[in-house]
């Protein structure tokens, strides 16, 4: 009789898990504070088993492997603490499909494409392990074991449980990126079938090392998650499907290529935030420090409204200083004066003492000037937009250093983070509907206006172009406060049904394959 193909629940040894916690500081996830029981192991036995039977609970109960996605790479951590987790799939070149605290994967973000060469590297150092592991000769039979003592485990087994990373397992290149990109400590988890083939991979990292009782720990849930994993991608294997006739296969084969053709508008979605259009930017007079700043951000502002003061002491130095050298050489010039009657050549001098004394008055009054524009005043009505005052009282600027900006509240545009993986074909006028987070059931109508030549990382560290739409406002309506932010979709031209399904396909082969 054939063995049951079915995956088979993974069983749980008890014995080993409770000796693991019992350890001192076997865990974080069981870790109690002094004398809150009288048996302190016991209870960090109890706390353990109940986080294991939750997490394999919930990782049963997913209904879709989405679900059981985002309870591999989020709900661990209730177990094992850790700072990044990632799940990848693919035994021979790992892909991540899921990232601890993030919706979704980015395939250009910076941690994305390093950890994908990362799992890569360790994933063929685990295949060159097992090749030469069945390559070797077949190891002695080692004596009779004592009664009662547990088997030694399968070579193969060993290839199969979690292992700590570091920096010294990874080329010079993936190694030295490392300290920017996760945290110093890592454990790698294989997920493999029944078979011991290895079908995916959980990557966790956090700040502090894994202890052998995580080691443990870690092993349990991967064989609890790969098994659960496998259940769900193998469902509807091995259904009987029923014959169809010949002419109604070929009829769906020629709808499905003539709906191929069928033109639909291109589209693409993108973050985007509401901004000022053609705003006043409020920058530094001259060089000095900031002394204070009079408004708040978002605050409606006059023209004429004092925005921010520098320090004025060095100015007012300099002020005294013209003033007192004036004097001086306006007293020169009038002693000049004086004896020009009685001597000659003193008279010669009055036209370079006039001019000095010029100089003096024409430095005084550009001292006066500089010290005049220690006041930053609003140039025209609007909005004041920047980060927070504390931020810039006792910032040191210099002369055109832009410290906040003044928009129009009347005069908006949306401002569109596209990234360089959803780039389409567009023309200006393009249009370009918005969903505010704050109203996503009220979208905002616009049209492209500009699109960047390059693109340029965002704070987010993906790669995008900005574009740029205006806002399409109707008659009596508002439009939406400058600096909200929400999702953008942009349409784009026409294209057949069968290009606008296998766009991103077609472009992952290409990237894959170079064709």
């Amino acid at each position: 009789m054939n063995a049951d193909p079915r995956p088979q629940p993974p069983k749980i040894d008890l014995q080993k898990l409770a000796a693991a916690a019992a350890k001192p500081g076997a865990s974080s996830a069981g870790a109690s504070s002094a004398g809150a029981a009288a048996d302190p192991a016991r209870g960090r036995s109890a706390i353990l088993f109940s986080i294991m039977l939750s997490l394999e609970r919930a990782a049963r109960r997913a209904p879709d492997v989405q679900s059981l996605r985002y309870v591999i790479v989020n709900e661990t951590r209730r177990l094992l603490p850790y700072r990044q987790a990632a799940l990848a799939e693919g035994a021979i070149r790992p892909k991540p499909v899921a990232l601890s605290d993030v919706p979704g994967v980015e395939r250009t973000a910076p941690y994305v494409t390093w950890l994908e060469r990362v799992l890569g590297h360790l994933a063929a150092a685990h295949r060159d392990q097992v090749k030469a592991l069945k390559a070797a000769p077949a190891p002695v039979p080692a004596a009779q074991p004592l009664a009662g003592a547990a088997p030694a485990p399968a070579p193969e087994a060993e290839l199969l449980k979690p292992r700590l990373v570091t920096p010294a397992d990874l080329p010079q290149e993936l190694a030295e990126a490392w300290p920017e990109l996760a945290a110093p400590h890592a454990l790698l988890c294989p997920l493999a079938d029944r078979e011991g083939q290895v079908r995916g991979w959980l990557w966790l990292a956090r700040d502090t090392g894994f202890a052998p009782a995580d080691q443990v720990l870690a092993a349990q849930l991967a064989d609890a998650y790969a098994h659960a994993w496998l259940a769900l991608a193998g469902r509807g294997a091995g259904r009987r499907r029923l014959p169809r006739p010949r002419w109604l296969v070929l009829g769906l084969v020629a709808a499905a290529v003539a709906a191929g053709f069928i033109p639909v508008p291109q589209s693409v979605l993108a973050p985007a935030e509401v901004s000022a259009s053609d705003p006043a930017t409020v920058a530094s007079p001259l060089d000095g420090v900031v002394q204070a700043i009079e408004v708040q951000p978002n605050q409606r502002v006059e023209a004429g409204d004092l925005l921010l003061t520098l320090d004025p002491t060095n100015l007012q130095a300099e002020v005294a200083v013209a003033r007192r050298t004036l004097e001086i050489a306006e007293a020169e010039l009038r002693r000049a004066r004086q004896g020009a009657f009685n001597d000659r050549d003193a008279g010669a001098q009055i036209a370079l003492l006039e001019a000095r004394a010029r100089l003096r008055q024409a430095e005084l009054e550009y001292a006066e000037q500089r010290l005049a524009r220690v006041e930053v005043r609003a140039e025209r009505p609007g909005i004041v937009l920047f980060t927070r005052a504390d931020d810039w009282i006792g910032r040191p600027v210099q002369t055109g250093q832009r410290i906040m900006t003044i928009a129009d509240p009347s005069r908006a545009e949306i401002r569109v983070e596209l990234p360089v993986g959803e780039a389409i074909r567009l023309e200006p006028g393009a249009p370009v509907q918005l969903f505010l987070d704050a109203r996503p059931l009220e979208p905002v109508a616009g049209r492209m206006t500009s699109l960047s030549y390059t693109a340029e990382q965002t704070p987010g560290g993906i790669l995008a172009y900005e574009l740029k739409a205006r806002l399409d406002q109707k008659a009596g309506e508002a439009l939406p406060r400058v600096g909200l932010r929400g999702t953008a979709k942009v349409y784009g031209a026409d294209v057949p049904l069968a290009f606008y399904l296998f766009r991103r396909p077609l472009a992952a082969l290409r990237q894959h394959t170079g064709f």
